[in-house]
């Protein structure tokens, strides 16, 4: 089982899966595939334990967890999320709740349970 131990490795797995995934994941062979899942299930590994997510974080902390761990600023992370800026900002800045749809998207994009989505909102 291949481990990642530091964030040179980790940008390599990176690198390494982005190439496997342009080459076009119905066109990789036996090997090439088997590599693709080792190498997302170490990099899965090592965001969790870099980046964990905080216990019981309300809605503004996953925002910004999302941000730290994928090194976005908050253009990035509205263009990820399909939504404006000014949502964005209105949200981290507490003045504007999240819809449905954010949520949706973020369940989608970021692949973050429904349910640590619905308790953030308390």
């Amino acid at each position: 089982m291949m481990t990642i131990e530091n964030k040179q490795g980790y940008f390599q797995a990176m690198a390494e899966i982005e190439s496997l995934l342009q080459i076009g994941l119905s066109n990789l062979t036996e090997e090439a595939d088997a590599r693709l899942d080792e190498l997302t299930s170490a990099v899965e590994s090592w965001e969790n334990k870099a980046y964990p997510i905080p216990e019981n974080p309300d809605f503004k902390s996953l925002l910004q967890y999302l941000m730290r761990t994928k090194g976005y600023n908050q253009t990035q992370l509205s263009s990820e999320l399909h939504i404006s800026k000014a949502f964005l900002s209105a949200i981290l800045n507490g003045t504007r709740e999240p819809n449905v749809q954010l949520l949706k998207s973020m369940h989608t994009n970021f692949n973050l349970d429904g349910n640590l989505l619905l308790e953030s909102l308390h």
